[in-house]
């Protein structure tokens, strides 16, 4: 199989209900999961903050982030750069 590159959002995407008691849903831990060991690369591309979103980048084994509105760059889990918006 050729490894595919998947980018997604965490805001009605990964995460799903209201602000403030969002959660996410088994289903989407399984099939993270599943793309995970077939070796796609997973991505989590967001508006948050780093600080908003790294929880939920860790909480579902993602490595990589695009955070801060596309400012914020994370690879292999570590922070390579952000720039904050002024």
């Amino acid at each position: 199989m050729k490894r595919k590159f998947f980018f997604f959002d965490i805001d009605g995407t990964l995460a799903v209900g209201t602000p403030g008691n969002q959660y996410i849903p088994e289903s989407t831990k399984l099939a993270i999961s599943k793309l995970k060991e077939a070796g796609h690369f997973l991505t989590i591309a967001t508006g948050r903050s780093y600080a908003m979103a790294v929880d939920y980048m860790r909480q579902l084994g993602f490595e990589n982030m695009v955070s801060d509105g596309g400012n914020g760059i994370t690879i292999a889990n570590e922070l390579i750069e952000i720039e904050p918006l002024n």
